[in-house]
């Protein structure tokens, strides 16, 4: 109210002073154009001025206003408005996630240029492109998304990578992910793919490096971690043990046990991977090693296919072996794949009777091709070769399915 009021006065003012001047001294102005002249006071030729410079002002605000309506106008036609463009952009996510990639993709790129998050359009229609087959647009609408906002790399470069990974290209995968791994080293999406290309490469050492960061900020659970570690275990101990061939006992030992030290304890315990890991001493001869190793699981936990393995093992006192493994029957007197075992340590000492009764003791409990094979084998060399026609004919059966019912010639007489 002060306010308007001082302004009042001080127009009242202004406006008495501009009057006094105007009684005091008119002046004039005078224009000349050829033969033409123009002659009109001061205040008058001033009043011409303000209120030429107030209409070509007025003029151009009005053509300012007819161009951002014309704007307006054109941008509802093609894009729609912003509250139109929302619902396209919700209708095309809607068939992104049915999988209907050719309408999702014409309706989120339709939506981008009113959309409150163009980047989603984008990116989502750039994984429509990939998923029709057209790599060249993906990557151009890939570009689009990382200019439609800002700090949008991360988004666009994990779109990319999960794109090169779904098309088994993985050194460029890898080459996405390391660049942006340098940014964000701890992020949980990135550590997965990383994982996933790590595994596609079979780079169990890259993967090995990962494990502490997977561990401590990936999005995995403590039983799938478990499991991707003994995966790798896994893995590693194959690794050593194709770069142990061929090498001489000594360093092929040093190698494998150094490869086994780091294998957490925990996994060590288990039957599979102390089997592996025997396999592996075997394929490098080391027989001695692997027996060891195999008795010692077996004492803690019981494993048939440990059981079977103890049995092929050429250990150097097969005495010892055989006593060993004599003592396990007398808790598991009723274990098939015992007896197979304890058959094939009885020829090892070169006791035929007593691998004969380990054999067909065997085949009472469970009929395995494997043991009729052996049992076969074993009555072949002793002369009983009808019997042992029988075995390997049994075992034969065992190993397919049953025969069908046809017509067949008698038996030839003698």
């Amino acid at each position: 109210m002060k306010r308007a009021l001082i302004f009042v006065v001080l127009a009242m003012v202004l406006g008495a002073l501009t009057l006094s001047a105007i009684q005091a001294d008119s002046g004039y102005v005078l224009i000349a154009l050829g033969n033409t002249s123009v002659e009109m006071s001061f205040w008058l030729a001033l009043l011409l001025l303000l209120g030429t410079w107030g209409l070509i002002w007025l003029v151009l605000k009005l053509l300012r206003g007819s161009v951002k309506a014309g704007r307006k106008v054109s941008e509802s036609l093609f894009s729609g408005t912003s509250a139109r463009a929302q619902r396209r952009t919700a209708s095309g996510l809607v068939d992104f996630i049915e999988g209907n990639w050719k309408h999702a993709q014409r309706k989120l790129l339709r939506a981008a240029p009113k959309s409150e998050t163009p980047l989603i359009n984008y990116l989502a229609a750039a994984r429509c492109s990939y998923e029709q087959g057209d790599n060249h647009t993906a990557l151009e609408l890939l570009h689009k998304a990382e200019q439609s906002s800002p700090n949008s790399e991360l988004a666009v470069a994990l779109t990319q990578a999960r794109m090169q990974l779904m098309s088994r290209r993985y050194e460029q995968c890898l080459a996405t992910l390391e660049r942006v791994k340098r940014k964000a080293p701890q992020h949980p999406v990135v550590l997965d793919l990383l994982r996933q290309v790590y595994i596609a490469l079979q780079d169990w050492d890259a993967l090995k490096a990962l494990m502490p960061s997977l561990r401590a900020y990936g999005n995995q659970g403590e039983a799938a971690l478990d499991k991707l570690a003994s995966q790798l275990h896994r893995a590693l101990l194959e690794q050593a043990g194709q770069r142990a061939r061929g090498l001489s006992p000594d360093r092929a030992k040093e190698l494998l046990n150094r490869q086994w030290r780091e294998v957490p304890g925990a996994l060590r315990k288990e039957p599979d991977v102390a089997e592996l890991y025997a396999r592996q001493l075997l394929a490098s001869g080391l027989p001695i090693e692997a027996q060891h190793l195999v008795q010692k699981t077996l004492d803690k936990h019981w494993s048939p296919a440990l059981v079977r393995l103890y049995g092929l093992i050429p250990a150097g006192d097969v005495g010892q072996q055989l006593i060993t493994a004599e003592s396990w029957l007398k808790k598991r007197p009723a274990d098939p794949l015992l007896l197979l075992t304890l058959g094939r340590l009885s020829l090892r000492n070169q006791l035929w009777g007593k691998a004969r009764d380990y054999f067909q003791s065997s085949l009472k409990l469970n009929s395995h091709p494997e043991t009729c094979a052996e049992l076969a084998r074993l009555l072949a060399h002793l002369g009983e070769h009808k019997k042992s026609t029988e075995y390997y004919q049994q075992g034969l059966l065992l190993t397919t399915e049953r025969l069908p019912d046809l017509p067949l010639p008698k038996d030839a007489q003698p």
